[in-house]
């Protein structure tokens, strides 16, 4: 009798949902028909109910039907969109792949081993930067990590020069002529004049010192002139500007020390914007992950970051801003590639930003 009355009610719930697929006209149709077989039977059924009561009961009805259609609407409608994005998404990675031929810096073997059931594409931007898109449809994820190669002599390192109100990834990256870029640092909240409270750390911009407010609790990654990459984790405290800071951003949390894997208490998906360095400090790791969208990215742990990273070669990683404010913008491939977390998908203005342009 159980089976009978699941499989029942698992056939009215798919023939309702193929109902609601109709175009809309023809709902309106099937409601107002559904108005009258109601008033009908329960003027049969109870013969000295008032019009007063069955108007009521229709309308209750009519209400119920017309949130059911606007949900299973929107939610058509989400499914496009998504379906849009991705293969907009993938045919922006497979496009020119073979225009540009270099010597990869990475091994993508391991991540596949990793990661067998997610699709991996890999795309060269320029001569010296790669970028690789992760997708899993369970859970969903959709994941990027740009790779770059700090010993090519084209490569410039930007940090964002100044201090002052929150303003987009996007434009960072155009005024400084930067063919990729990501978001820094965008405080206490995303109110436009919060202040950056405990979020503080090391901030050097062309050896000129933004902010140097380094504590136990912050890592941060210094660059030299020539673009060599320096971890300091979190418990070094370092606030001396010497050669290997000649430009600095700092994180929230160390992820991955000397190729091992921090881990975190409540590790869960989230958004993520997290950057990393190999061993020797040569190659530099950009990652961003989309989540709070279930039907689109759930995102990722810490733990799925720093193991995605370590696969590719990285030694260390730290976790910076995330959320709402996670953000890659590739010049080449039209602007931010992501889809951020807020705000329907648009990017979110922040203080500090870190970009790569090539001489």
């Amino acid at each position: 009798m159980g089976d009978f009355i699941n499989t029942l009610l698992d056939n009215l719930l798919a023939t309702l949902w193929r109902v609601l697929d109709l175009p809309l006209y023809a709902i309106v149709i099937l409601m107002a028909a559904i108005m009258l077989v109601v008033t009908f039977a329960l003027k049969k059924i109870f013969k000295r109910i008032s019009n007063k009561r069955i108007w009521t009961i229709n309308v209750i009805i009519a209400v119920l039907l017309v949130i059911l259609i606007i949900d299973k609407k929107i939610s058509n409608i989400s499914k496009e969109v998504n379906f849009i994005n991705e293969k907009v998404s993938n045919a922006n990675m497979n496009e020119g792949q073979a225009s540009i031929s270099k010597v990869k810096i990475y091994n993508s073997d391991a991540l596949k081993v990793a990661y067998p059931n997610y699709s991996i594409y890999e795309k060269p931007i320029n001569e010296a930067i790669d970028l690789i898109s992760l997708k899993s449809k369970s859970p969903n994820v959709v994941s990027y990590i740009a790779i770059i190669d700090l010993n090519h002599p084209n490569v410039e390192i930007k940090v964002s020069p100044e201090h002052k109100e929150k303003y987009k990834t996007s434009l960072f990256a155009k005024e400084n002529d930067c063919v990729l870029a990501i978001n820094g640092e965008a405080g206490l909240s995303s109110e436009p004049g919060c202040d950056l409270g405990e979020w503080k750390g090391n901030w050097i911009s062309d050896g000129k010192v933004v902010m140097m407010s380094d504590t136990e609790l912050r890592p941060f990654i210094g660059f030299s002139k020539n673009n060599m990459a320096h971890y300091s984790i979190e418990s070094e405290i370092d606030t001396v500007l010497n050669a290997q800071k000649y430009n600095a951003i700092w994180g929230r949390f160390d992820i991955l020390v000397n190729n091992q894997i921090v881990e975190h208490e409540g590790d869960y998906p989230y958004s993520r914007t997290v950057m990393g360095t190999n061993a020797e400090g040569s190659i530099l790791y950009l990652m961003i992950v989309d989540g709070k969208r279930p039907d689109f990215s759930e995102g990722l742990t810490y733990y799925n970051c720093a193991n995605m990273l370590q696969s590719l070669g990285a030694s260390n990683a730290m976790a910076c801003d995330q959320g709402g404010s996670s953000c890659m913008y590739v010049e080449s491939m039209g602007g931010i590639i992501n889809r951020p977390a807020d705000s329907d998908g648009l990017e979110r203005p922040i203080y500090s930003h870190f970009g790569i342009s090539m001489r």
